[in-house]
């Protein structure tokens, strides 16, 4: 009855699955959620069948609403909410249509806000905690479609403001900005599938420890978030250096 309940969104692999790992290695009831379910069931399999899966797409406000529902009607409560769905996939440029900004937003900023708004509703009763997975691309400009660094800035500025509004709640909000994350399937796997020398090259120029952050780094920063009380509103950084600014 006392064990922390997690909801950790887009985990049926990568950053999620690694998220979902340590939480369940930390006793926690851990929901995982995707919408493949093979993905979910290799998954669930992965972690020993300690978790609980929700298949459907939590970008949508009507699915997350009916998850949150099914897990407070499950558990009683809801402790710690990671918001991982996002994509950096986009058109690089200044052209790009007003159609591709929105689509680009609704992925990777919007579902973030719909999440939190219906998390919030739900932790209203205990101490909870919302993390942003965002990305360095809305740190700093490093060469990312404008369309994303846009979004994952906005969530910066969303989760800043929304940690003053809900502090009265006791529920806590922190963001965490990964740089370059390998894992099988990933993006960064695919690109050193086809040009392992460029990828190397890039790492190796803007990378000072001239390697790949992996999915247990970022879990890591979510168990030292989870176990730091006096911390909201921030964001940390899990890059390896590459950022240029100060704060």
């Amino acid at each position: 009855m006392n064990k922390k309940v997690a909801l950790v969104t887009g985990s049926s692999k990568g950053i999620g699955k690694g998220i979902a790992k340590i939480l369940v290695e930390n006793d926690y009831i851990v929901y995982i959620n995707g919408r493949d379910s093979k993905d979910l069931e290799n998954s669930a399999k992965e972690l020993e069948n300690k978790v609980k899966t929700i298949k459907a797409d939590l970008s949508d406000d009507k699915n997350i609403q009916e998850a949150i529902k099914n897990i407070i009607k499950t558990e009683k409560r809801l402790d710690l909410v990671v918001s991982n769905i996002g994509s950096g996939k986009s058109i690089m440029g200044w052209d790009v249509s007003i159609e591709e900004h929105k689509r680009v937003f609704d992925v990777n900023f919007f579902s973030a806000v719909s999440l939190a708004n219906h998390s919030i509703k739900a932790m209203k009763n205990s101490r909870g905690h919302i993390i942003f997975i965002a990305s360095i691309a809305g740190c700093e400009s490093i060469g990312a479609p404008i369309a994303y660094s846009s979004a994952k800035t906005a969530l910066y500025s969303f989760a800043k403001a929304l940690s003053k509004n809900i502090a009265k709640l006791n529920i806590r909000v922190n963001t965490i900005s990964p740089g370059n994350v390998m894992f099988e399937g990933s993006t960064w796997d695919d690109k050193i599938k086809n040009d392992k020398i460029s990828v190397e090259t890039y790492i190796q120029n803007n990378v000072p420890l001239n390697t790949f952050a992996t999915p247990s780094d970022i879990a890591k920063t979510v168990m030292f978030l989870e176990e730091s009380d006096f911390i909201t509103g921030s964001n940390i950084v899990v890059d390896g250096g590459q950022l240029n600014k100060i704060i």
